[in-house]
């Protein structure tokens, strides 16, 4: 069975904070079975789970039934649910749990921590909710929301032949905040990159209103390929930002290349770059900035390094710190070499792979030093691992990265988990850690046994 789930956090009118759950599955994954009617069924019974501190504070049980069809090997429609679960503030984990009625696999099971925080009489917006389209309607029914029908789209990758990005989201307590109106930006920029990008920033007077809806679709036809941030702000009328969501997506447009057009006109004469002037050491300047590229940026250069001259390298390596910093690119350039000579120093593999090109090494350099880091190399039951927490990161909170190795002495850790947005995630990690000494019977097992000097889990939840 393949499915895809998605959620997102609202309020209801009178300010009570609900979850809105949004779940498709590929028609054809389904089994389908002969029903009384003479038709074909494919039936999926869905478990929902909330907890809150190890207890159940919501529960769903449904079956999701597909579309009745007369022959199993048409073409059948995806399936698409959306519910909606009231629950009060606070740090939850959803368990969703998908079984095909009639297949023989074992159920699938995903977990996701997620947070419910709405500052009291202070504005703040929902989640962001995707959209595979929208219309006016007059209906009431689950995916009707304030004079719209909204048909999400459950996934934060946009492949090549999708052109738009519509969006939802609602913005509550304008009206005690900003007076009699605001100004509305929303634009993308990379995620690697604080940077909005211009041909995709706009700018909106809004009335203000006890909850304001946002309503928009973006072209991205010719968005290039790359992770990027979708970014809604409310702002007063000094401009300053009142209030603001992102949200994490991925583009696969491989028509649209990196554009050269600032590249090729710059003069790095009289710049920090024009010292530099062996192309051996330019190569491995740009090769030290991969970890904080941006996907176009990296497939550019990558096409690039073989056969560029030194004028033309000096210009690409310039104008990828003036676009990071306009006023200061030199001393930006200086803080992160030495960040990468101290990943080099402490991320050096056996292998011969740099600290740099290391996973650890790499989010050193994207994320900064974490603010705690678990280290267990010996644990009896475990593969070494490490646990790197940090406090803040962007407008994350909370964040973790788990990394482990098979053979300690080559010093090569590999990221197996993270809660960061754009990031491998992988509910089973703890399974992987501990594969050294215990094999799970169930495939989707997440409980790992206890065993004496094991503190994954303890480090995972309370890093130390």
């Amino acid at each position: 069975m393949k499915a895809y789930m998605s959620y997102a956090i609202f309020k209801t009118p009178d300010g009570a904070p609900y979850v809105e759950t949004y779940l498709t599955i590929k028609g054809s994954s389904v089994k389908c079975t002969l029903q009384d009617n003479g038709l074909f069924r494919g039936i999926v019974d869905v478990q929902i789970i909330f907890r809150k501190n190890d207890s159940i504070v919501n529960f769903d049980k449904y079956e999701l039934s597909g579309v009745d069809v007369q022959d199993t090997n048409q073409v059948r429609k995806n399936f698409l649910d959306i519910q909606r679960y009231a629950l009060p503030a606070g740090n939850y984990e959803l368990e969703l749990s998908l079984k095909d009625r009639s297949g023989e696999a074992a159920a699938l099971v995903s977990v996701v921590a997620f947070t419910i925080d709405f500052p009291e009489r202070e504005m703040d917006f929902s989640d962001i909710e995707f959209l595979q389209s929208y219309e006016k309607s007059t209906d009431t029914t689950v995916i009707d929301k304030n004079g719209y029908q909204l048909i999400p789209y459950v996934f934060n990758f946009f492949p090549e032949w999708v052109t738009n990005l519509s969006f939802y989201a609602e913005l509550y307590g304008s009206d005690g905040m900003l007076g009699a109106d605001y100004l509305l930006n929303y634009y993308i920029r990379p995620y690697e990159v604080d940077k909005k990008i211009d041909r995709y920033f706009y700018r909106k007077k809004i009335k203000s209103s006890p909850v304001n809806i946002l309503l928009k679709s973006i072209d991205i036809s010719q968005l290039a390929s790359g992770n990027y941030l979708l970014v809604l702000e409310s702002r007063n009328r000094e401009n300053q930002i009142m209030a603001s969501k992102e949200i994490f997506f991925q583009r696969n447009n491989p028509a649209i290349s990196f554009d050269s057009t600032n590249v090729n006109i710059l003069d790095p004469e009289n710049t920090f770059v024009s010292v530099i002037t062996s192309r051996d050491t330019l190569v491995r300047f740009i090769n030290y900035t991969f970890p904080i590229s941006t996907q176009t940026e990296r497939m550019y250069i990558e096409s690039q390094l073989e056969t560029a001259d030194v004028a033309s390298l000096q210009k690409y390596f310039l104008n990828f710190w003036l676009q990071r910093d306009q006023l200061h690119p030199e001393d930006m350039w200086l803080d992160y070499y030495q960040r990468v000579k101290q990943a080099n120093y402490n991320y050096n593999t056996v292998s011969r792979l740099e600290g740099y090109q290391s996973d650890r090494g790499r989010v050193y350099l994207q994320y900064g030093q974490p603010n705690v880091i678990s280290e267990s190399h010996h644990e009896p039951a475990a593969y070494p691992y490490e646990i790197w927490h940090y406090y803040n990161l962007g407008n994350q909170t909370d964040v973790r990265f788990v990394f482990y190795t098979k053979e300690l002495a080559t010093n090569e850790f590999h990221l197996l988990h993270s809660t960061a947005k754009g990031e491998l995630h992988n509910y089973r990690w703890q399974t992987f850690v501990y594969a050294r000494t215990w094999e799970p019977g169930n495939i989707d097992a997440i409980v790992i046994p206890d065993t004496w000097g094991s503190n994954a889990t303890d480090y995972y939840i309370r890093p130390r």
